[in-house]
């Protein structure tokens, strides 16, 4: 299972995969037969590796898309550019929260948008999703960017956090 835009393809990793993008030594750039660029997994990543998706995704390996890292690669270059996940399973409601983040070397070329677009399209043709929420810190503007070009509106903020939401809904609408 895949997700393919004009210049991504978005995949989620299986448990394998996801113990090699965690050893971060070029064995699942190997394994995908990708180029690869070694990269420094950023400490809550490295954290939420540990004490969240590998934990939890031996335990929803049917439904593993949403309790692993989806590996974003540029095409052309046959290269990752960085990471989205989903934090869980829709609630009753169907609303799910998602993170995601941009190797730096690839940052603002609008790749993440254009994943997040792709990732918006994958949800609206899933019943057990009507919404999707992501937290930024205040003060990101990239993130915040990011996630208006995509359709979102601030939720609700606090002090120190702003969380967004956009119903896919929408865009199943749009497409009638």
């Amino acid at each position: 299972m895949y997700i393919e835009t004009e210049r991504l393809l978005i995949q989620p990793l299986t448990l394998a995969q996801l113990k090699l993008y965690a050893a971060n030594n070029g064995s699942l750039e190997k394994l995908l037969g990708l180029r690869y660029t070694p990269k420094e997994i950023e400490p809550d990543l490295a954290d939420a590796l540990d004490t969240y998706f590998l934990r939890l995704l031996p335990l929803h390996q049917d439904k593993y898309y949403f309790y692993t890292l989806w590996a974003i690669v540029l095409k052309k270059e046959q290269t990752m550019a960085g990471d989205l996940c989903f934090k869980g399973e829709p609630d009753e409601t169907g609303e799910v929260e998602i993170g995601y983040g941009t190797y730096p070397e690839y940052q603002q070329q609008g790749i993440m948008r254009e994943a997040i677009d792709g990732l918006l399209n994958w949800c609206a043709q899933r019943p057990d999703i009507s919404s999707i929420i992501a937290e930024t810190e205040t003060g990101n503007t990239a993130s915040e960017k990011i996630l208006e070009r995509n359709g979102f509106h601030k939720d609700c903020q606090s002090r120190d956090n702003t969380w967004w939401k956009r119903e896919v809904k929408e865009l199943v609408d749009l497409k009638i």
